[in-house]
């Protein structure tokens, strides 16, 4: 018999007869890796920050024999991708986003708060997961086969199920509250805005908007102009009142 424990976050996931239990006792059946035990609890391996067992810390590929006492512990809030850790030597350059369809709403709220973040509804899962792992994004999604997929290094099962909580609970655990930079990024592509010229895009305004605004973006990439009109007065209302929530500015 193996002794798992699991810390408060990791509980929750448990299947339903072990749901809130910190200490699972999981028979050796089989000859199986840690991460191999983990997922067949349904827990995907993108949501463990470290295991360790008789005081050191463990890989994933560690072969636990009857008798252990594992311990499994998830990502702290404010969790810094761009350094190594045991679990995952090799660092993101900076913290970029793949989101999945079931949470897809999350992308233009990410991107809304000017952070990279790719999202592609047509893409099929294996598709979505490769293009995350080649490209060094931490894939978000509510799909937690998805998440298990061994291409995957970094991830989220996301936990909130309103989109604008679900910003708020992504910007906590990755501590990007302080990297907020709204309406920097195009909201339907992802390129980042560039600063244009009334006078090259005055055929391409509505009369209204021509004579009330005066500062405006494009956006190089789908070549969308933006500027701040009432739209722009409600987003900025929405990422004010997600990065002033307690969870954002302990992390400032």
């Amino acid at each position: 018999m193996l002794t798992l424990y699991f810390d408060g976050s990791l509980q929750q996931l448990l299947p339903r007869g072990y749901r809130n239990e910190a200490w699972v006792d999981y028979p050796l059946t089989r000859r199986a890796s840690i991460k191999d035990i983990i997922e067949s609890l349904h827990i995907p391996h993108t949501e463990i920050f470290t295991i360790t067992g008789r005081d050191r810390e463990l890989p994933f590929s560690h072969l636990p024999r009857a008798g252990e006492e594992i311990s499994l512990r998830s990502f702290p809030d404010g969790v810094d991708v761009t350094q190594p850790t045991f679990l995952r030597p090799t660092p993101l350059p900076k913290a970029a986003f793949s989101v999945d369809v079931n949470v897809g709403k999350l992308a233009r709220l990410l991107r809304m708060a000017g952070l990279d973040t790719w999202y592609d509804p047509r893409l099929t899962e294996q598709e979505l997961a490769d293009q995350s792992a080649v490209h060094g994004r931490i894939l978000l999604s509510r799909n937690r086969d998805l998440l298990q997929r061994k291409c995957i290094t970094w991830g989220r099962l996301v936990r909130a199920e309103m989109p604008e909580q679900q910003l708020t609970e992504i910007l906590s655990l990755f501590g990007l509250c302080g990297q907020v930079t709204p309406f920097s990024r195009c909201l339907e592509c992802n390129a980042l805005l560039q600063p244009v010229d009334k006078s090259s895009i005055l055929d391409r305004l509505e009369p209204l908007t021509r004579k009330y605004y005066h500062r405006f973006k494009r956006c190089p990439a789908c070549d969308r102009i933006y500027w701040q009109g009432s739209h722009h007065q409600r987003m900025q209302k929405i990422i004010s009142q997600l990065t002033t929530q307690p969870q954002c500015v302990r992390n400032n």
